[in-house]
């Protein structure tokens, strides 16, 4: 415990954005179509397969005591009550099993936890976004989950590689995915009748649309998709900076290019939101927890499409919420058997129901807008776990502002952020 003490102090999350990664408002996805244990069949400690190594659903009750944390209880009732029913019927599966749910406050969970596991405590397990996952699995706190990895992959699960992709520090799985999250296009559909497919689609519309670039309203988040729409990208495999290579300073260009052809800028989402219920604009690029305020304002108006595509497709960062283990809990193996109880089919039909966008494939939302956003998310860019990553944030969010604000070079630009990635990142 004492070396996990001695890191605490090196713990930093990396924000993307506050709305993004709140645990609050995602969109909806659904029906359950896997075939495979139902909870009142599943339970027991961790069964780990001889063959494999792998780790699959107990046919055992399970039995002791664990304590999970969440936090949707701050941003509203459905999640919350969506989470404590499924909890409720794997609770009603395993009589021998005890549950203590603590709701945490989404801005003091990722640090009550850090600061708690790093002393040997905490709770057993957590559900929340991936902000955290690299920082706390390179520290010691998150338990080594790779040996879920085929079961999560199988039916019932058929959980998706993009989310399984994401949720790996280093090689090794330590978030076993739930649900999903990415940015695609908003769009009133009584205007743009037919949604913009290409980048030449999006000039032709550009009075209509609008886009989130402020570097402290997210802008280097909603960007990361268009690095793929210009066959672009920002990390090599050796952790170096390879957005000079082509592609990123175009997509800044073809965003300069956007603005004088029309299309608004925003420092942050909520005012492009604003502008979208209010009609001044017709679509902008977001993500699904927006869609409970636009739904409500635009109706059966709104629709969901992927962002622009160019000489490549469109793909926005995807990062899945998910459990984290407590690397310090006795109650690993048990806490395992937990989850894969909770994310069998219909437990998630629950939470799809609630707003979420289920990891599982298999699983289509009811609602149109959660359906659209679901399909789109095996196609986006699996959110990168190296450490290189957190020197793309502020680099990259000034110099798209730059583009923006000042109308500076996009690739002098590119070429100054890189280096300067490069030269924090030691490469």
């Amino acid at each position: 415990m004492n070396t996990k003490l001695r890191v605490l102090g090196t713990l930093a999350g990396v924000a993307i954005l506050a709305a993004a990664c709140s645990g609050g408002g995602t969109p909806a996805p659904t029906t359950s179509t896997g075939t495979g244990p139902s909870a009142s069949a599943a339970g027991g400690g961790a069964s780990a397969s001889p063959a494999t190594g792998s780790v699959t659903p107990s046919t055992a009750p399970l039995s002791g005591s664990l304590t999970v944390w969440e936090a949707y209880g701050a941003s509203g009732s459905s999640e919350k009550d969506a989470f404590d029913k499924i909890v409720a019927n794997v609770k009603a599966a395993n009589p021998g099993l005890t549950v203590n749910v603590t709701d945490v406050p989404f801005n003091n969970l990722f640090t009550n936890f850090e600061t708690q596991a790093a002393a040997g405590s905490g709770p057993d397990l957590y559900i929340a976004p991936n902000d955290s996952l690299p920082n706390e699995a390179r520290n010691g706190l998150l338990a080594d989950v790779s040996d879920l990895e085929a079961t999560l992959k199988a039916a019932p699960y058929n959980t998706s590689d993009v989310a399984i992709n994401a949720a790996k520090v280093d090689g090794k799985l330590y978030e076993i995915p739930e649900s999903m999250k990415a940015v695609e296009l908003f769009y009133n559909k009584s205007v743009l009748t037919t949604a913009p497919a290409t980048i030449d689609d999006w000039k032709t519309n550009a009075s209509k649309l609008g886009w989130v670039y402020g570097a402290n309203g997210g802008g280097a988040y909603y960007l990361w998709g268009l690095f793929s729409t210009f066959g672009g990208k920002i990390l090599a495999d050796d952790g170096k900076c390879a957005a000079t290579q082509g592609g990123v300073a175009d997509a800044l260009k073809w965003l300069q290019d956007m603005k004088a052809a029309g299309m608004k800028f925003y420092q942050n989402d909520n005012d492009a939101k604003a502008d979208l219920i209010s009609g001044k604009i017709a679509g902008f690029i977001d993500g699904p927890w927006q869609s409970g305020d636009l739904s409500k304002a635009l109706g059966d108006k709104l629709a969901v499409a992927a962002g622009p595509k160019g000489t490549g497709e469109w793909a926005p960062m995807t990062a899945p919420d998910g459990f984290y283990i407590n690397d310090a809990s006795p109650n690993v193996d048990l806490a395992k058997q937990f989850t894969l109880q909770f994310l069998l089919p219909e437990n998630e039909q629950v939470f799809a129901d609630a707003g979420h966008l289920p990891a599982n494939t298999t699983l289509q939302p009811k609602d149109p807008i959660a359906q659209s956003f679901s399909a789109l998310m095996p196609s986006g860019f699996p959110r990168p776990t190296a450490v290189e990553l957190n020197n793309y944030w502020g680099n990259f969010g000034n110099a798209l502002a730059a583009a923006i604000d000042k109308g500076t070079d996009p690739t002098k630009l590119v070429t100054d952020a890189c280096a300067a990635m490069d030269k924090a990142n030691n490469k």
